[in-house]
């Protein structure tokens, strides 16, 4: 993990107590607030912080898939970077799922849309890149984030429905 991603994980936590608090302190705070919260400015402190001092060689990259020829040039930071971004957007795929009851499709539509502000925003925004290669991963991060959330619900209803039986049959 670089010095930067490191950054922008303690960026992320620092902002997520300073929106909490309010929220501890006039007694609003719940679990799907909190969850939203940190979400909220873990995802705004990955794509936004720390201010990068020096410019990209590029401002725009359209070419799809064009980490993996990064990868063979620049080693496992390229694909690091890639995994961290399907990663990053898992938990909104979970998200939807649970609370927003949306499909497959409107997740990945949703995370299409999360991910296209985030980029356009890093167009206007200091020493960042719009990165095609972005959209897709964060797309793909969403969808993953929602199917596993299904699996997490599906393993459960399964585990629940076989566990009366089984108290059942050791009473006997």
């Amino acid at each position: 993990m670089t010095n930067a991603q490191l950054a922008s994980i303690q960026w992320g936590v620092f902002l997520s107590v300073v929106f909490l608090l309010p929220q501890l302190l006039f007694r609003q705070l719940t679990f799907r607030g909190a969850t939203i919260t940190v979400y909220a400015s873990m995802l705004f402190a990955a794509t936004f912080l720390p201010m990068q001092t020096v410019a990209p060689r590029q401002s725009v990259q359209l070419v799809p898939f064009q980490w993996i020829a990064d990868t063979f040039r620049d080693g496992q930071i390229a694909f690091d970077q890639m995994t961290l971004n399907v990663l990053l957007f898992v938990p909104l795929g979970a998200m939807l799922m649970f609370w927003g009851r949306r499909t497959v499709g409107q997740a990945a539509l949703i995370g299409y849309g999360v991910s296209l502000l985030i980029e356009g925003s890093q167009l206007m925004w200091a020493n960042r890149i719009f990165d095609v290669d972005d959209l897709i991963t964060n797309t793909t991060g969403t969808a993953l984030g929602w199917l596993g959330a299904l699996a997490a619900v599906k393993v459960y209803a399964r585990v629940k429905a076989v566990a009366p039986q089984r108290e059942l049959v050791s009473a006997r």
